[in-house]
This record gives structure tokens, sequence and C-alpha cells, in this order.
């Protein structure tokens, strides 16, 4: 019990229902709670030292981010950096995001995501099997979601990136942010804070456009 609270305490979060992610996982037939080591998976990328495992997201995080934000989530593309099986992508699907982009370089994840996917029936979902660091944004408004892909190496670059938009019409969206000072200095954006269920030292970081 005492192992639980601190877990909570960390993470914002309640570990305790899995019965509810099995139960997300059993109403569209898909496959995405359980974790992989990074060890078990074939990655063709450089950036495979920078990785980490694979873990999923709660769905609540993202309901509860975007319900914190006061975004309408029509207006907006939904983009996964190191998106694993694709569980948070078929959730921003179910909230209505314009359309829903995961990136992941891991063969087996990216294979998996894809099965999900089409497991669901959404239709404006699509997983980009490449490096998180390449990825080049587009200038349209999205939402950017990250739950501790990867380390520093390859959230500078995904930083770099984001700088080279012409304007900062974006929010991220950062689950247990190790590399939180990268956004945190970042002139184009200002750091909004955590919904109430999800704040914690590994809990969910929101930073949105500066203006």
């Amino acid at each position: 019990m005492l192992f639980s609270w601190v877990q909570n305490l960390l993470t914002g979060r309640d570990h305790s229902d899995h019965a509810a992610a099995a139960e997300w996982d059993r109403k569209y037939g898909t496959e995405t709670d359980a974790g992989v080591p990074l060890d078990n998976l074939t990655i063709r990328h450089a950036s495979r030292q920078y990785g980490e495992r694979y873990q999923a997201s709660d769905p609540r995080v993202l309901r509860d981010c975007v319900k914190f934000i006061g975004l309408a989530p029509a207006g907006y593309r939904f983009v996964d950096l190191g998106c694993g099986k694709g569980r948070m992508l078929i959730v921003a699907a179910e909230l209505g995001f314009q359309s829903c982009t995961g990136v992941e370089f891991a063969d087996e994840l990216a294979a998996a995501a894809a099965r999900n996917v089409a497991a669901s029936g959404f239709q404006n979902i699509g997983i980009v099997h490449g490096d998180a660091g390449a990825y080049a944004f587009r200038d349209e408004p999205f939402v950017l979601y990250m739950f501790n892909p990867f380390s520093r190496q390859v959230m500078e670059r995904v930083r770099d990136n984001l700088l080279k938009l012409r304007r900062a019409n974006y929010y991220i969206i950062y689950k247990n942010a190790r590399e939180r000072s990268l956004f945190d200095k970042m002139p184009t954006l200002r750091y909004l804070g955590s919904p109430r269920q999800h704040r914690g030292l590994w809990g969910t970081h929101i930073w949105v456009p500066r203006g």
C-alpha cells in the first residue's frame, strides 16, 4: 500500500485501475497495455541508445489535459512522438482531433500500432515508422503528446524542429517530463501547469503558445 501511495504521488495518477485499461482494449479489440523493454525491440536507427521502454499511457491523461487546456480538438491535429502501440492515437481520434499521427522507431511497436489502429476503425490515424528526432512538424495547429519516449539528445532535436515553425500554434503535453527544461526555456511557449489528477514529479506537464 505504501508503494502505491508513493507511486501515485510521483506520477500524479491512480495505478490501481488495471481493469479499466483491459476494458478499453476489449472495446476495440486492441492490445496496447503490456509494456515492452527496449532490448526486446528491433530498432534500425542510431537513436536507439536514447530510447525508453514502452509503457502505455492512461487514456485519462489526454482527456483531462484537453479539458484543462480548454481545447476544441476539431481544430487541431494530434502528434504522438514515440507512439508505441498507438493507444493515445485512438484516444485522440475518440476526442475528435482532425487527424492523428504517431511516430515510432521500433519495428514491432510500429507494426502493433498499425494493427491496433486498423482494429479501432478510425480512418484519420497514420503511423510514421521512423526517428522522432527527424519528424518535420507542419505549420498547422497541433497538439504534441509525449510520454517520456527518449532522452535529451533526441528531445533537443524535437525542440529544434519546433523552433523551425513560422509560428507557435501548438500545445505540448509531456508525461513524465524528464527533459522539461528544454520547453521551459523556449521563447515561443509558456508553461501552463498540470491537471490536478496528473500532478507529481513524474506527472503530466503542459505548455501553450506564448502571447
